[in-house]
């Protein structure tokens, strides 16, 4: 008789990376360059995610099927923020400091940078997020795992009050012309439709 086939997509997300670990978070580009201080980063349970909060920002994720490497090391070009993580972290800062590449394809790649409390943090952070990165069977899941991991990202993408903004919900399910859509499904449900409203999480 034929064993039925059980299709098992995940894989343990390690402790460190679930209880999270407060980092300080820079990335930059040609003109200019980005620092975030005291970010709360942690891995959702199911592995979907990697996602930080700050104090007084907005919340923000990386999907993690999305992620291409996670490199040891990185200084920003720039000279005051390179100066200003210096005398924060010390002049090991690039032993405590990751790199995580991430696109949807391996031209346009997006840089985030971390600085970690020290190097063995970093390193068990480098590991653990190879172990769950590279899930190919992730792209597989049903509808309903799917759904599931579009609610955990509005949650995770709240503004600065924990609330979840509407154009929030509508760029998660729609782009372009399409968001209009979103809205008036909103506005007809008896929920907050306008761009710039908030929708209390439940």
């Amino acid at each position: 008789m034929t064993k039925k086939f059980e299709f098992d997509w995940r894989i343990p997300v390690p402790e460190p990376l679930l209880k999270g670990c407060v980092f300080d978070r820079w990335s930059e580009d040609k003109d200019s360059s980005d620092s975030e201080p005291n970010c709360l980063f942690k891995v959702d349970e199911y592995g979907f995610f990697i996602y930080w909060k700050s104090e007084g920002r907005e919340g923000d994720v990386i999907e993690l099927c999305q992620v291409s490497d996670i490199r040891a090391g990185g200084v920003p070009k720039d000279s005051r923020l390179l100066t200003q993580l210096a005398n924060k972290h010390g002049d090991n800062v690039e032993e405590k400091s990751l790199t995580i590449c991430s696109g949807t394809d391996y031209i346009n790649i997006n840089y985030q940078h971390v600085v970690c409390p020290d190097a063995a943090t970093a390193k068990a952070w480098q590991d653990g997020l190879r172990q769950i990165t590279h899930n190919n069977k992730m792209n597989n899941v049903c509808v309903r795992t799917n759904l599931m991991k579009h609610w955990m990202r509005l949650g995770m993408l709240v503004d600065p009050k924990g609330k979840v903004p509407v154009k929030v919900v509508a760029r998660t399910f729609a782009s372009g012309k399409t968001e209009k859509l979103v809205y008036q499904c909103l506005q007809e449900l008896g929920l907050p439709s306008g761009k710039n409203d908030v929708i209390e999480p439940t």
